[in-house]
């Protein structure tokens, strides 16, 4: 639950603004229908009342003749003393006015589009005015009465002292654009910034330095993580140098006493065979001295055999024949020194640098050692391969096999320095190493360079 924390605490701050807009949505449109009711029951009264009056001048002046009740009527509609927020007409069943109020000039055409007679309807002026207008029968006079009332002038007050609904809904509104901000600026620059982080390889990513969107605290945070990896990547190329030039030096170094053994030792021992059998030619009397001349000769020519292995060992001449040749020469080689059965299948023909072929050449030369010495492997199997863009250099063994641990300066530590060396080589040339247990039993070492490194 704590992963989610923050989404959760986002959406618990989200949760009452979007009740306030919601709360303030249905209050309004309450608000809206009560105001109609109150409006249209308001309009019914009053086009009833006028009506009831009318109907009641009209009674009272039966026995007049018709011109003194026109005359009579005209006077009294402006006593009525009534002050409405609209107007009142009278009109015939044809719709023309026959006694007005106020501004009832549009009545005739809403006349004619047809007004329910004893019911409100909502209609609006030329200049947009919103109007409840009502129509009641006048009695025995054939006439009828038309109430209309204008909303601005009825529900105006109330209207002002019914704002709380508008309010709340401002504030629900306030409360989620704050949410929004805060998770734009806030929230998703602090996921984006998890994100990098947990998949960060420190001393190889440098995340971005700066993030416009987010807050000023993330942005510092930004920058500090930022630095930090690049420090990290800077301390990485600085010890990528280091052990760059140790094992150049270390290479140097073997080539120098290869060099040595072969000019130095390995003449004297050669010569030694030489003298030996001259003086083997010349004879001698004694058996027992034949014998240890023979003797002699079987050791130093064993020991040159030794010390040119050594040699080979120490700067492999095959190297500059390519990985393919360099590989068929080591396998022969220590198959014979180690008495393990050794095969090498290459299915392409990439040609490499020189110093990744010597990282993959000392690879298979560790790995063998490992899988005889620590493995107690028979048989090793040496694979290089193209996978797209990817070299690919595997070698396996039928031995006891092993759960590498993480981080193999782990096994340097203890003692055990050849898994740590091989990364270290494959880390110089940009490569990756992979170390893990066979399917089939055994040990599994994988050497991934991509082709493409070779043109950077």
């Amino acid at each position: 639950m704590r992963r989610h924390l923050l989404i959760l605490l986002t959406v618990a701050i989200m949760i009452p603004s979007l009740s306030a807009i919601l709360l303030g949505g249905a209050g309004l449109i309450q608000h809206e229908k009560t105001m109609k009711m109150v409006a249209r029951s308001y309009v019914v009264d009053i086009a009833e009342s006028f009506a009831s009056r009318l109907d009641l001048s009209w009674s009272r002046t039966r026995t007049f003749p018709l011109a003194n009740r026109e005359r009579f009527m005209r006077p009294r509609q402006l006593t009525w003393g009534l002050s409405i927020p609209g107007w009142v007409a009278v009109v015939d069943v044809q719709g023309n006015i026959l006694l007005s109020t106020g501004d009832a000039d549009a009545l005739p055409l809403l006349w004619e589009k047809g007004i329910p007679i004893g019911a409100a309807i909502e209609v609006e002026s030329r200049e947009g005015e919103k109007f409840t207008l009502a129509a009641y029968p006048a009695g025995e006079t054939g006439w009828y009465v038309v109430a209309a009332v204008s909303w601005d002038k009825l529900l105006g007050p109330m209207l002002r002292f019914s704002r709380w609904p508008i309010l709340v809904g401002m504030t629900g509104l306030l409360g989620l654009i704050s949410v929004l901000a805060l998770w734009k600026w806030l929230v998703a620059p602090l996921r984006v910034l998890g994100t990098e982080v947990s998949t960060l390889q420190l001393g190889k990513d440098i995340p971005e330095e700066d993030d416009p969107s987010a807050v000023f605290e993330i942005r510092r945070l930004r920058q500090v993580l930022h630095h930090l990896a690049r420090g990290a990547v800077e301390r990485a190329e600085l010890m990528k140098r280091y052990v760059g030039d140790i094992v150049r030096v270390q290479e140097e170094e073997r080539s120098r006493i290869a060099r040595d053994i072969h000019d130095g030792p390995l003449q004297d021992v050669t010569a030694l065979i030489h003298q030996i059998r001259l003086a083997r030619m010349e004879g001698t009397e004694r058996s027992g001295d034949l014998v240890r001349l023979e003797n002699a000769e079987e050791g130093a020519r064993h020991a040159v055999n030794e010390m040119r292995a050594l040699c080979d060992e120490l700067s492999p001449p095959w190297l500059d024949l390519g990985l393919s040749q360099a590989l068929d020469e080591l396998a022969e080689r220590l198959s014979r020194y180690l008495g393990v059965e050794i095969s090498v299948e290459v299915n392409t023909e990439e040609e490499l640098p020189p110093d990744v072929t010597l990282a993959f050449f000392r690879v298979v030369q560790e790995s063998v050692h490992n899988s005889v010495r620590h493995g107690e492997a028979s048989r090793v199997n040496v694979r290089f391969f193209r996978e797209g863009e990817v070299a690919v250099l595997e070698v396996t063994d039928n031995g006891k096999g092993f759960d590498p641990p993480a981080d193999f300066e782990e096994l340097r530590v203890r003692g055990h320095r050849g898994l740590a060396n091989m990364s270290e080589r494959m880390s110089l040339i940009g490569g990756e190493l992979e170390v893990s247990k066979s399917p089939e039993g055994g040990t599994l070492v994988r050497c991934s360079w991509w082709l493409t490194s070779s043109s950077a």
